[in-house]
């Protein structure tokens, strides 16, 4: 992928608040949070319910409730996501066409920060690209290692970003985020920063607004590749 493709991508996505339309209506489930911060307060389920719910301020997007994910992994004798494979066949089993799996990094309530990794695994790929899994999978990683590179099981989209409260960017995509959703706070945006629940949903929102601007700029320059390839 190109370096210009990506650097004017990661400039447009945070024009992207609340509305980031999909190429394609896609249905979309959640699996249960993966906890690798330490921080042993954190619920899984409501952390997939919270992501879940910025999910449905997506233009196209159709959500499944998390507790349909819950209970095709307890099917299986799992709580969580343990591999590709897995994630997978459940977004699969639920009639899901994506399935996000999502992990918290780092956290202090204090603060605060929040360390997110979320990723896309597609099961069924938006028709018009008229690109198979493993092209996509090979351009959403292009630094991976080369025997990784033709596997169809990959990601299709992965994002990993700190939210750290202290820095004045972090704090102005709060603004921006409590303008879009102009609900009535005490303390305005400020209580983003102070109520859990309220930092959890920007934080879950910013991500999948990046994680799907990645996804629809990965698609739009493939397309292109696609038409040079066979030119009308």
């Amino acid at each position: 992928m190109s370096c210009a493709m990506l650097a004017s991508c990661s400039h447009s996505e945070e024009k992207v608040r609340v509305h980031t339309a999909l190429i394609e209506p896609t249905t979309f489930c959640v699996a249960p949070i993966l906890n690798f911060s330490g921080e042993l307060t954190l619920d899984p389920i409501k952390l997939a319910d919270l992501l879940a719910s910025e999910l449905t301020y997506v233009d196209g997007a159709t959500v499944l409730p998390v507790s349909r994910v819950v209970a095709a992994l307890a099917a299986r004798g799992r709580t969580q996501i343990e591999s590709t494979e897995e994630a997978l066949a459940i977004a699969e089993s639920v009639g899901a066409d994506a399935i996000i799996v999502a992990g918290i990094t780092e956290y202090d309530a204090y603060t605060p920060t929040i360390g997110v990794a979320m990723q896309i695994y597609s099961v069924r790929l938006p028709v018009s690209m008229g690109m198979d899994s493993s092209t996509i999978a090979r351009e959403a990683r292009p630094t991976s290692m080369v025997n990784e590179l033709d596997d169809p099981r990959r990601p299709t989209g992965e994002v990993q970003v700190i939210y750290n409260a202290n820095h004045a960017y972090v704090v102005d995509a709060v603004k921006a985020y409590a303008d879009d959703r102009k609900e009535e706070l005490q303390m305005g945006y400020k209580q983003y920063l102070k109520v859990q629940t309220l930092y959890i949903r920007f934080v879950w929102h910013n991500a999948v607004t990046r994680l799907l601007a990645q996804q629809r700029c990965l698609r739009t320059e493939l397309a292109g590749l696609e038409s040079m390839e066979h030119p009308i």
